[in-house]
């Protein structure tokens, strides 16, 4: 008796596991895949129920660990390709886009400055609550090192944690690859002139001055080269 009640019971677990899943599949959110990068003009830029993909794995040539070293300071950068559904429900939108989301590291005179590397390995909701994440291609004009064809460089959205000062709510930087000698590098270019040092306010207490004046990441173009 006391087995059938046992088998009883594990045979109505497995229904239950059966029901969930077959509701989870079928009131799951289908999207209608559309290339992120060349978006036929009948698709508006997060429409619902579409999915901004990057068809032609333009993202993947930077997904990996890059490193550079800038006298005694040793920056690496790391990046990783993942999707994220995005939830409007005021406007009812509901939407799903790749993005590269990436890290840094900082090691100055052989002494760890900052680390935000661990995040990668976190499951974040958003892209936005990473610290470094993509935002569009740019056009390359004439100021492209190396680069061979239109919209080659990514611009991405830089922060780093604890940011209290307002000076440093909107900053970003613009990368691509190329080759020099067979050998694949990453050009990264931060500059100084997105900061207005007038801004240098705490952007939660108006009245009390910002606890971050400065930033791991220093200005400058740097080129960075694929580590294991």
């Amino acid at each position: 008796m006391f087995i059938l009640v046992n088998l009883k019971s594990i045979l109505m677990k497995k229904i239950y596991l059966l029901l969930f899943f077959y509701c989870f599949c079928g009131f799951a959110q289908q999207f209608t895949v559309t290339d992120i990068f060349n978006y036929s003009n009948n698709v508006e830029r997060r429409a619902n129920g579409y999915y901004y993909k990057d068809v032609t794995g333009y993202l993947d040539q930077f997904i990996g660990t890059w490193q550079c070293q800038n006298g005694t300071t040793t920056y690496t950068l790391q990046f990783k390709k993942s999707a994220f559904i995005e939830d409007f429900p005021h406007v009812n939108k509901t939407y799903q886009k790749d993005y590269l989301i990436g890290a840094l590291k900082v090691v100055k005179n052989g002494v760890m400055q900052y680390n935000d590397l661990p995040t990668l390995n976190q499951y974040l909701s958003k892209a936005t609550d990473y610290n470094i994440y993509s935002i569009i291609r740019v056009e390359n004009f004439n100021d492209c090192y190396m680069c061979t064809y239109p919209s080659q460089r990514l611009y991405l959205k830089y922060d780093e944690p604890g940011n209290d000062n307002y000076a440093f709510v909107d900053l970003g930087f613009i990368m691509h690859t190329y080759t020099q000698n067979g050998v694949t590098k990453l050009r990264m270019e931060f500059r100084a002139d997105q900061v207005f040092t007038e801004n240098f306010v705490n952007n939660i207490d108006l009245v009390s001055p910002p606890n971050k004046t400065s930033l791991h990441m220093g200005y400058g173009t740097f080129d960075f080269v694929k580590i294991p």
